[in-house]
């Protein structure tokens, strides 16, 4: 049986690990075996902290090829800067696990990259393209055709019209919906509520009905 380690123990990651128990409840298909989690906490809703988010740890879990990985640790506060500490831990992609909840409906013409989680009655409609290490949350909707890269993040109830390109990093919120045919930029932030109807740069924050924006960010090179 595969085993599971999620990296970043609480918030997202707590979501993620319970995915993972009604995975089992339907087909015993994960031996979890607990997070890694800076801090001083000894376990999260009974499972065990393994250790830190560093090297020291990951590397004696690599040693075993029935170990896969969860990276969870994806927020608007962190945006592209935990991008180094994943790279730092030299974790292959074949490694990390593609999660998908029972009551999520996904169709068969989607393809799905590494490291994707789909929560609760989330819906992904055909030909949809899901990078790698992307979080959708419970009643989202993705388009038809759309294309999420890397990192992308949807919020809860978010819509993701069809032949959307949400890019690196871009993150919907709670509620969002965008119109069909536009593009999220590379980091950029729509807020929760917001309705887009047009396509955003990169790292820029929209919010509204229409969405406009309300800041921008400066592109960070390095770690």
């Amino acid at each position: 049986m595969k085993k599971l380690v999620i990296i970043g123990g609480q918030g997202n990651g707590t979501v993620v690990a319970s995915t993972v128990e009604d995975i089992n409840r339907q087909r015993r298909a994960w031996d979890m075996l607990g997070f890694v989690n800076d801090g001083d906490l000894q376990s999260i809703n009974g499972y065990p902290v393994i250790g830190g988010v560093n090297k020291s740890t990951i590397a004696p879990l690599l040693s075993d090829p029935d170990v896969y990985f969860y990276w969870s640790l994806i927020s608007v506060r962190l945006n592209h800067k935990f991008i180094y500490r994943l790279r730092e831990l030299e974790i292959p992609e074949s490694r990390f696990a593609t999660l998908i909840h029972p009551a999520a409906t996904v169709s068969r013409y989607a393809k799905i990259g590494n490291g994707v989680s789909i929560q609760p009655f989330v819906n992904v409609g055909p030909n949809a393209e899901l990078g790698n290490h992307i979080h959708v949350f419970a009643q989202a909707f993705i388009g038809h055709n759309a294309r999420l890269d890397d990192f992308s993040y949807v919020a809860n109830n978010a819509c993701v019209g069809g032949y959307v390109h949400l890019k690196e990093g871009g993150y919907l919120g709670t509620n969002a919906t965008t119109i069909e045919r536009i593009s999220i930029g590379k980091w950029a932030v729509v807020g929760m509520g917001s309705v887009v109807t047009r396509s955003v740069g990169d790292f820029v924050t929209v919010i509204g009905n229409p969405a406009r924006v309300k800041s921008t960010m400066n592109e960070v090179t390095s770690g």
